[in-house]
């Protein structure tokens, strides 16, 4: 079946499918009835046409929401296409920088509530960062409509990292697609539990996937691949007031290098070489690279140490923490039988 469609999506599109959307995405469209397979040619199309610059665009008034045009169009996809959109936020000086995509998915929420969810895909990371600083250093808008007055205030959200690996900027379609169409969870919700380590669901799906830090397949299970990247890992806390290109390679190393200038280099001259290490990646002895970034947790990666020798170095730590914990009593807890009491107690 991956065969069959690698076929199908070379005659579509002219590129082979990428082996984790088959398996994240289409392979399981193939289980379900035959109603839901219909949508595996519209996927093929939609997974061709995202790149890693997104910009999500909100504010939209409910008038606009539930309209058409005389064609049958939906208002806002008019209004995205027109020219006057276009001269707005995406020209500049004589430069034109036009979406490659736009996605609208319309819906209704569980109250019948007419919602909306609109995405912008460019093709470079400078077309999306000026159209961003366009739209949300926008004055508003006053429009009339059907003899009212509409007043509103259009504002962008960038969920571009959400989309991509968070060690190496892999682009990652499926997780992209899977955020688009989740009609239950906004981006932003999934952001707000992928910044504090939590889920939206206990059970092992997409909802729960999306919550957590978003790591290719590649750099995982190498050490190698996140030694090398090292410097271009991304944490939510280096970005948390809105400073900074979140998803710019040189944004993340100047930020990166910035922190470990306040951190000094472990010393590694009393730290021993191992013959056989506990873990496999720096990642495994981390636990997450929100960690490793934290200049204050225990499990820093300062980024003048090699992945080898950070490795080493937590090995030692964590043997030196086990090596000077009290003894355990019956009941598996620390013994609190002294010899003779602290001086304090």
């Amino acid at each position: 079946m991956y065969k069959l469609l690698c076929q199908l999506f070379l005659a579509v599109i002219g590129q082979n499918l990428p082996e984790e959307i088959f398996e994240g995405t289409l392979y399981w469209l193939l289980q379900g009835k035959r109603k839901d397979r219909s949508v595996i040619d519209l996927n093929v199309k939609q997974f061709s046409l995202m790149t890693p610059y997104q910009l999500q665009v909100v504010g939209w008034p409910k008038e606009y929401i539930v309209s058409k045009t005389k064609k049958g169009r939906s208002k806002i996809h008019s209004i995205l296409i027109c020219e006057k959109f276009r001269q707005m936020f995406h020209t500049h000086k004589e430069e034109i920088f036009i979406p490659c995509h736009r996605y609208i998915k319309l819906w209704k929420d569980t109250s019948g509530e007419e919602q909306v969810r609109v995405i912008l895909y460019f093709n470079s990371l400078k077309d999306k960062e000026k159209t961003k600083k366009l739209i949300n250093t926008h004055s508003g808008f006053k429009n009339i409509y059907e003899d009212k007055i509409l007043k509103y205030n259009l504002a962008v959200y960038d969920y571009s990292h959400m989309c991509s690996c968070v060690i190496c900027s892999k682009f990652m379609p499926s997780y992209s697609e899977r955020l688009q169409t989740n009609i239950i969870y906004d981006a932003m919700i999934f952001e707000h539990h992928q910044n504090h380590g939590t889920t939206v669901s206990n059970k092992d799906n997409w909802n729960h996937l999306l919550s957590q830090e978003l790591i290719c397949v590649e750099c995982l299970y190498s050490k190698e691949r996140q030694g090398k990247y090292r410097l271009n890992m991304y944490s939510p806390d280096n970005f948390k007031y809105g400073y900074g290109t979140i998803n710019s390679p040189e944004e993340r190393e100047r930020i990166n290098i910035s922190n470990s200038l306040e951190v000094e280099k472990p010393d590694m001259i009393n730290i021993p070489k191992y013959d056989k290490l506990t873990w496999m990646t720096p990642l495994d002895y981390g636990g997450s690279v929100r960690f490793m970034l934290d200049k204050y947790n225990m499990f820093y990666w300062h980024p003048s140490l090699t992945e080898d020798e950070y490795m080493r170095y937590q090995e030692c730590k964590t043997l030196r923490i086990i090596e000077n914990a009290d003894p355990l009593d019956d009941d598996d807890y620390p013994s609190d039988e002294y010899e003779e009491y602290p001086e304090d107690y």
